[in-house]
């Protein structure tokens, strides 16, 4: 197993404290939720604990945030309240003209929920950056590298915490742009919803008229669809809670749906789930028996579980399909490995 050490910064909500350098270690097949594990398990130990009223409050958005007609058990929600989850803010996104490398700043998502103290300093940061906000409590920030297929993490120094620093006048120009273009945006929307409804109504009888005029087709986002979307954007600030129960949104509106549920297997994966894993990969499988993350995921699952055989055929069927599929091997390699070592020891034979 490869391993890699990268460096965040910590920026303390006291103002007493210093800016400190952290170093991360991750294999690097956890990358990803390496940082989030880290940063959930401080906010979780430093965070004060939340009162009943927060905690209905908490509920409220919660289910706010949901889909309209989305039902969810008693059960479920205190589950889903009671994660300790970590926000995720890009203030320097990761485009193209940056070589992909962007740079987050990541807070605990209950923040305003749970009272915590303005962070000055992270504050100052982010408006600097071209991101206005007020953060609460303590605050971290990374570097990342994500073109959509590579992903890495990158180290970030005290030293680049500066107006002057690269990252930050990169930032300060990419969101100076964007809110340009939004303001752009709604000038346009206002001049086109100037034009007046006569107009509309002259346009639409010249039509009807010639008999030649041609309906405007319009592409749009299925209820399904845009529930699978919000449960990718759950699931990337590592809300693997709500990013299951927007899964299971898509796929109560369009059960043919694969990406939500293959999506929600990796889900139920983050969530120590392994038996709900392998029956969302199962499904998958069954529609699509070559899918390569679906084999993965219910490898892991099975593995998991305990079904070592099973497991051993699901990663190597991965790697038929993908030959060069590095989790595939890696995976094979320890399980072999782990049943190399579980075989009894040589019996004399019989005479």
């Amino acid at each position: 197993m490869t391993m890699k050490s990268y460096k965040i910064v910590y920026v303390p909500a006291d103002t007493s404290e210093p800016l400190q350098e952290w170093t991360i270690k991750s294999s690097e097949e956890k990358l990803l939720e390496s940082l989030l594990d880290r940063l959930k398990a401080h906010f979780k130990a430093t965070g004060p604990k939340k009162t009943a009223e927060q905690e209905a409050q908490q509920h409220k958005e919660l289910m706010k945030s949901l889909p309209e007609g989305t039902k969810v058990d008693a059960a479920m929600l205190r589950v889903a309240t009671n994660m300790q989850m970590v926000e995720n803010i890009a203030l320097l996104a990761n485009a193209p003209e940056y070589g992909f490398v962007g740079v987050n700043l990541y807070v605990d998502d209950q923040g305003s929920i749970k009272q915590l103290p303005l962070n000055l300093r992270a504050s100052d940061i982010a408006n600097v950056a071209g991101k206005p906000m007020e953060v609460r409590g303590d605050a971290f920030l990374a570097r990342v590298l994500d073109d959509g297929e590579a992903f890495d993490r990158l180290d970030l120094t005290v030293s680049e915490v500066s107006s002057s620093a690269r990252w930050v006048k990169d930032a300060a120009e990419q969101n100076r742009r964007k809110a340009g273009s939004k303001q752009s945006e709604e000038l346009a929307a206002r001049m086109q919803a100037s034009v007046s409804a006569a107009d509309r109504a002259r346009s639409g009888a010249q039509a009807s008229s010639s008999g030649a005029g041609k309906a405007v087709v319009t592409e749009e986002v299925s209820p399904a669809e845009a529930a699978k979307a919000a449960g990718n954007k759950a699931f990337a600030r590592g809300d693997f809670v709500e990013a299951v129960l927007l899964y299971s949104e898509a796929l109560s509106k369009d059960g043919s749906l694969v990406t939500a549920l293959n999506n929600r297997a990796l889900a139920h994966l983050k969530l120590g789930n392994p038996a709900a894993a392998e029956t969302d990969a199962s499904a998958v499988l069954h529609l699509e028996p070559r899918n390569v993350k679906a084999l993965l995921r219910r490898g892991n699952a099975r593995e998991a579980l305990g079904q070592v055989d099973s497991a051993l055929q699901d990663f190597k069927a991965a790697l038929i399909e993908q030959p060069n599929n590095k989790e595939a091997a890696e995976r094979i390699d320890h399980l072999v490995q782990l049943t190399m070592q579980t075989l009894p020891a040589d019996e004399p034979l019989d005479q």
